[in-house]
């Protein structure tokens, strides 16, 4: 992945180009920390469901990275900001996901996927404030929609993931389920 996911090249100001690439710099860090976190969590996990969903966002991850290394190679190299659609990004299927069963009581207190669940819930929060924090730095049309795709897509994780929560820990306990 790299140049077959670059739309166009554009001039973006001077003044926004250091911001950029440090923010591509720390993005680039977040989303290979995301991978290594999910792969791991996938590595671990003993449900087969849960796996197949830790390995989707570790493959995410992966082309959210690959799509970050192009705009800052280009950057770098050329000056100039790759822009990347989301439909350049958009081409692995999200597996339907449905845990084995629900948990109960102490399960869910002592679950080490559940732990890694909520983990990976709050990191993709903050990875999409993150983002749209940049997005609103910027005054470059095309750069702003890079940013705004790439929350989209944490928003999707976190969405994702906590459909696997509601499923997992509806214990039907309660009268609003």
């Amino acid at each position: 992945m790299g140049e077959e996911i670059i739309k166009k090249l554009i001039d973006i100001p001077n003044s926004e180009v250091e911001e950029i690439s440090q923010a591509v710099v720390i993005a680039k860090n977040e989303e290979a920390k995301a991978r290594d976190f999910y792969q791991k969590s996938a590595d671990n996990t003993q449900d087969p469901e849960v796996k197949k969903a830790f390995e989707f966002l570790a493959k995410e991850e992966i082309e959210h990275f690959n799509a970050l290394i192009a705009v800052e190679t280009t950057l770098a190299g050329r000056g100039k900001f790759a822009v990347i659609t989301e439909e350049g990004l958009k081409h692995l299927e999200k597996p339907d996901v449905y845990p084995s069963k629900p948990l109960k009581g102490k399960d869910l207190e002592s679950n080490s996927e559940l732990s890694a669940l909520l983990f990976a819930m709050r990191a993709e929060r903050k990875a999409e404030l993150f983002y749209r924090t940049q997005a609103k730095k910027t005054s470059v049309k095309e750069v702003k929609e890079f940013w705004e795709t790439l929350a989209d897509f944490e928003a999707g994780h976190f969405q994702y993931l906590d459909g696997i929560f509601e499923t997992w820990t509806d214990t039907q306990d309660f009268i609003m389920g």
